[in-house]
């Protein structure tokens, strides 16, 4: 969709991404200037996944960008970096580089705070998802702000609130869903009566779950409590990014998590998921995030259970960052655009966008099949 603003002709492009939970992709374009905003591969590791090819190809058939600004670790987001030439610029911050192919060439993005990049002026801030994960604003026009996967909810991560823009393409992984964190904690809790094993996001909200257990569920502190190899290397790095990249007063019971040894009959046991992996003997396994085919299957059959954790936006926090953005067009990323939506925002019309590979409506809408990482 083009958008013209202050004489400057824009055109945003969602490569895959808009119209369903889908790998991120976006191309934005000025006459001068042509950025890829996350590079997203399939939502199942180790799957191929049709629309990830589909969206390259139509990026290649369009031409290069000139750089590519990373938002932050997740596959859905950097999965096929490897797929795109490695003569692209690439920038990210140190966290999202642990993700590129090995010897993949970058550039540090900052953190928080402004820079050039292919002669746009990017402003970062802290996304509130994960370990150093940033949203992207771009001063083009009045404004464009892209947040990634975003959470304003995070007792761990930090959320930073954005400058002006006129255009938001925001996380909307959640779709008009709008329970608290504090409320799906509750329902949680409920099902920590018996051994339970929770595959997580090590850089995600592993930190939030550990510190949430011992802190409210777990009668017997740290010693209920497991962490696997993926997730404890989590902790140490979050403590060792600057304490400005965390919430304030959780260093202390981080350190404690850390140094508890590691429990031998744990009530809950958090491992890192690399979504190939469903099963462990003597653990009910709990799920809180995205789930693949075969584990909205297990839910589905009884094996697994399932109850969401909030590390993406609702609904009302998504009219929080628009009217934070004093933005006048919304762009719901990563979820079905079912018509209520413009009952209550201004939308970028889809039909004028590029919907492109990824952008299927899924036919089934149980909240296990649309949950979102």
């Amino acid at each position: 969709m083009r958008q013209d603003a202050d004489d400057m002709a824009v055109e945003i492009t969602v490569l895959s991404g808009l119209g369903a939970k889908a790998p991120a992709a976006i191309l934005v374009e000025t006459p001068s200037a042509r950025l890829l905003l996350d590079a997203g591969g399939a939502l199942d590791p180790g799957t191929p996944c049709e629309c990830v090819s589909e969206w390259v190809t139509d990026l290649e058939r369009r031409g290069w960008p000139d750089a590519i600004l990373l938002s932050h670790d997740h596959i859905d987001h950097v999965g096929s970096v490897a797929a795109l030439p490695w003569d692209i610029a690439l920038y990210c911050t140190h966290e999202a580089a642990r993700a590129l192919p090995p010897g993949r060439p970058w550039r540090p993005l900052a953190s928080r705070g402004e820079q050039t990049i292919a002669g746009v002026a990017v402003t970062t801030g802290q996304a509130g998802h994960s370990l150093d994960g940033v949203w992207l604003h771009l001063a083009l026009g009045q404004g464009i702000f892209y947040s990634g996967d975003a959470c304003l909810e995070s007792a761990v991560f930090p959320f930073d609130l954005p400058p002006p823009a006129a255009i938001a393409l925001l996380d909307a992984s959640y779709g008009r869903y709008d329970r608290s964190l504090g409320e799906a904690q509750a329902t949680m809790a409920q099902r920590l009566d018996h051994p339970t094993v929770m595959p997580v996001p090590a850089s995600g909200r592993a930190a939030e779950i550990a510190l949430w257990f011992v802190d409210h569920a777990g009668s017997d502190g740290p010693a209920g409590l497991a962490l696997d190899d993926g997730c404890r290397r989590a902790l140490e790095r979050l403590l060792a990014l600057p304490a400005t990249l965390r919430r304030p007063g959780i260093d202390a019971r981080l350190r404690e998590l850390l140094a508890a040894p590691t429990a031998d009959a744990p009530r809950l046991m958090l491992v890192a998921d690399d979504g190939r992996r469903d099963t462990w003997p003597g653990f009910r396994t709990l799920h809180s995030g995205y789930l693949t085919p075969s584990r909205q299957r297990q839910v589905a059959s009884g094996e697994a259970d399932w109850q969401r954790w909030n590390v993406h936006p609702r609904r009302s926090d998504i009219r929080v960052l628009m009217n934070q953005l004093g933005a006048r067009k919304l762009w719901p990323l990563f979820t079905d655009l079912t018509p209520d939506w413009s009952q209550e925002f201004v939308l970028s019309c889809p039909a004028q966008a590029r919907v492109a590979a990824g952008a299927r409506p899924h036919s089934t809408h149980t909240e296990a099949s649309d949950a979102a990482g």
